[in-house]
């Protein structure tokens, strides 16, 4: 009695690992990885590129200022340097810590479905939406003149390896998209799949 008990537990251990194991719930555990992954590569990425834009603006105060000058000669607007700059880092301080509300939202999002919390589509059509954007801005960065003449010493930053690592924070947002649309496939399969079984 306790051998075909055994060999029972035997054949449905091994009925379950097949099941685990096929092309779905590979694809399952791979996407949730990436995603993982992923989503905490947004999350550095972002905190570095905020870091990195406030310390330019403390280390390059004066172009800052010539930049933030021709704006406001361009509008007709009298102010002093100082607090021209001031201003210049109020303004990049509440971009970037948007930025790294919008970015963390979305890693921390990525993270959470990674480890098999449900979420909504909204993080997906914003990460959507700021692939858009920031496509266009590198684009726009690197292929038009004049934002070389407008942004003066802060065009410096337009080398090849600040080229690879936006190009790299794109990909990575994509690749967190194109994952989490592959593990929601795989999710409504595997319960298709289930459904159809427990009704045979």
């Amino acid at each position: 009695m306790a051998d075909t008990e055994a060999v029972e537990k035997i054949k449905k251990d091994a009925v379950l690992n097949h099941i685990d194991n096929d092309s779905d719930h590979i694809l399952m555990r791979r996407s949730q990885n990436t995603l993982i992954v992923v989503g905490t590569g947004i999350i550095l990425f972002s905190i570095w590129t905020v870091v990195k834009t406030l310390s330019l603006v403390f280390m390059l105060k004066d172009e800052s200022i010539a930049v933030a000058r021709k704006a406001a000669d361009k509008i007709g607007i009298s102010i002093s340097d100082q607090h021209l700059y001031y201003i210049v880092l109020a303004v990049m301080l509440i971009i970037m810590l948007l930025f790294l509300a919008v970015r963390t939202y979305i890693g921390r999002a990525a993270i959470s479905e990674g480890r098999g919390v449900r979420r909504r589509k909204g993080y997906l059509i914003l990460a959507v939406i700021m692939i858009i954007i920031n496509t266009a801005a590198v684009a726009a960065n690197y292929l038009l003149p004049e934002s070389h003449e407008y942004l003066g010493e802060f065009s410096t930053n337009n080398s090849l390896p600040a080229l690879i690592i936006e190009v790299t924070s794109l990909i990575m947002m994509a690749e967190m998209v194109f994952a989490a649309l592959r593990l929601r496939g795989a999710r409504r399969r595997i319960s298709q799949s289930t459904e159809q079984k427990e009704q045979e």
